[in-house]
């Protein structure tokens, strides 16, 4: 394929399409798994005492049997809406960036070289300009999921709910978390990247060493590409998971009066107080509360992310790409044509 057509703006449109298409189909699978972990790691209680009060949730099944005996089913899926907006946006915009970028990164030698670092540094940025510009919408989800089912901000909606937040409480209330996010979000979704493509490299290699075939298109079946991407999902997200609870919890003390029924809340103004304050009352596990939702969500998250991605680039943004190359064929074909008849006549 001819560089100018690597990346032209139709293709640029496809990719963030296929992201976004991705990033829709993964919300409505993930989301129940996202209100438990929301639920889970904004809890104070230790999950299970002698001497204290438990806390409200002490495992997934009973979480979700609690949840949907005092919400129904809205409350399983509590926050779709916001979540949704949220991954659409995130998606295209870390998809589309990830291809622009890994296309800028493959005209240098080094990272043409080392494909490596290129999938982690192009990951990881690519995850942070998906991130900025879904920040307000995260916002909004937690606080909807976080939030007593009666309360006004359970009622928030994604793009009114942000402009209240804004327009209350300022840049400060409507960014809550960013910074803690972007330092997670970097290596998490960068790793996820470069575990992928080492995942799919030994998949290849593996299925050719097996079966004495060469495979030069890296071809890989569905079920194969989803174990790959799930267990990419995982591994990253256990790197990284503490920071998560740290930005949730940094996210309560703008809506901490809308939290009555769910016990105490963490007292969380700060970062450096939050971490204080988890390591003082909850211990070294309160940094791992909701892990276990979270671990099925990132793999189930990841799995559908790259693979409903990888399956749209092939069936239509690839498929484009092949129709631009032989557009370009045919017109680089009828320039050399015209050249030779000039050629020809000054004969």
């Amino acid at each position: 394929m001819t560089n100018s057509h690597a990346n032209s703006p139709t293709v640029q449109i496809l990719q963030a399409v296929g992201g976004g298409v991705s990033g829709a189909v993964t919300r409505f699978i993930t989301q129940p798994f996202d209100v438990l972990k929301i639920r889970f790691q904004l809890q104070v209680e230790p999950l299970k005492s002698k001497h204290l009060k438990a806390s409200k949730y002490v495992g997934m099944l009973q979480a979700f049997r609690k949840i949907y005996g005092e919400e129904g089913v809205r409350g399983i899926w509590k926050g779709h809406l916001a979540g949704q907006v949220m991954s659409i946006t995130y998606a295209v915009v870390q998809f589309w960036s990830y291809e622009q970028l890994r296309h800028a990164a493959h005209q240098s030698p080094f990272f043409s070289e080392h494909m490596n670092y290129s999938y982690f540094i192009c990951g990881g940025i690519a995850g942070c300009c998906g991130t900025i510009c879904a920040q307000p919408f995260d916002v909004i989800r937690t606080r909807v999921v976080a939030a007593d089912p009666d309360s006004r901000t359970s009622k928030l909606r994604p793009v009114s709910g942000a402009f209240r937040v804004f327009r209350n409480e300022g840049f400060r209330g409507i960014s809550s978390g960013l910074m803690l996010t972007l330092l997670q979000i970097y290596p998490l979704v960068g790793a996820n990247f470069l575990f992928y493509k080492i995942f799919n490299q030994m998949i290849v290699q593996l299925g050719e060493y097996i079966t004495d075939v060469p495979n030069p298109k890296h071809t890989i079946p569905g079920p194969l590409l989803f174990l790959s991407a799930g267990l990419s999902g995982v591994i990253s997200k256990m790197l990284i998971y503490p920071a998560d609870v740290i930005k949730k919890r940094s996210m309560l003390h703008h809506f901490e009066g809308d939290r009555k029924s769910f016990g105490r809340n963490p007292q969380c103004r700060s970062v450096r107080q939050c971490i204080v304050n988890t390591m003082k009352h909850e211990g070294f596990a309160g940094f791992y509360k909701g892990m276990l939702p979270t671990l099925y969500k990132s793999g189930v998250m990841s799995a559908c992310y790259f693979t409903v991605y990888d399956y749209f680039n092939h069936y239509v943004t690839h498929s484009y790409q092949r129709y631009e190359r032989s557009l370009q064929k045919e017109e680089d074909e009828k320039k050399r044509n015209k050249k030779a008849k000039a050629k020809d006549k000054e004969n």
